[in-house]
């Protein structure tokens, strides 16, 4: 399976390219997975079985392509071979002139119905939704935790980029009670980015 094999390339090199362990986001995703997966491929599986693997399947896919972007795909530790060998496209090592984004910007996270919340990424300086110069998009970092664990840095959260300004997140049922850890930061064409936002934190209802 690509997404096992991929997770096993990452923890034994994680250290090397200085990020987190994949097991700090991942490690129950793949545990839920192949718990599910035996199960499925008892010949007396029936189609809760099969519905409890895919879903289970597509979880660890979602998690695992926000660790990548978030972690890797512009870590420059993170080398053309290892891209190779992990099947994950290749820099883009094409010139720009845009310059890497020196504003800061606000983030506003909001309920919107039941488990989910908006992020927005505001411009500090007008308030407004509107990028500034040379933004071409936002990084959105975000990380659940229960509510004894200590606030996460943004630095050490897995993110995701948009070109909107605007990002929904819907969290299960299984999440109610727990809280998410939202920043996000300008980025410039090429992947270049800005500072992150302060850390702001919205419980799941």
């Amino acid at each position: 399976m690509f997404a096992k094999n991929i997770y096993a390339y990452i923890l034994a090199n994680f250290a090397r390219w200085a990020i987190p362990s994949p097991q700090t986001f991942l490690e129950s995703l793949v545990s839920v997975f192949e718990g599910a997966l035996t199960i499925y491929q008892n010949p007396n599986h029936g189609k809760v079985d099969t519905l409890n693997k895919n879903k289970a399947k597509e979880a660890l896919i979602h998690g695992l392509r926000t660790y990548i972007q978030g972690f890797l795909m512009r870590n420059p530790a993170v080398t053309d071979e290892d891209k190779e060998k992990m099947s994950l496209p290749l820099r883009d090592t094409k010139q720009t002139t845009h310059p890497i984004p020196t504003v800061k910007p606000a983030v506003e996270a909001i309920p919107v119905g039941k488990g989910k919340h908006r992020v927005t990424a505001l411009n500090p300086t007008s308030g407004s939704k509107q990028k500034p110069d040379y933004v071409s998009g936002v990084a959105f970092a975000y990380r659940l935790r229960s509510a004894d664990e200590p606030a996460a840095l943004a630095k050490d959260m897995p993110s995701e980029y948009q070109t909107s300004v605007v990002k929904d997140i819907q969290w299960d049922e299984s999440d109610y009670g727990k809280i998410c850890d939202y920043a996000c930061a300008y980025e410039a064409e090429g992947g270049k980015r800005g500072p992150w936002s302060d850390v702001v934190s919205l419980i799941v209802t």
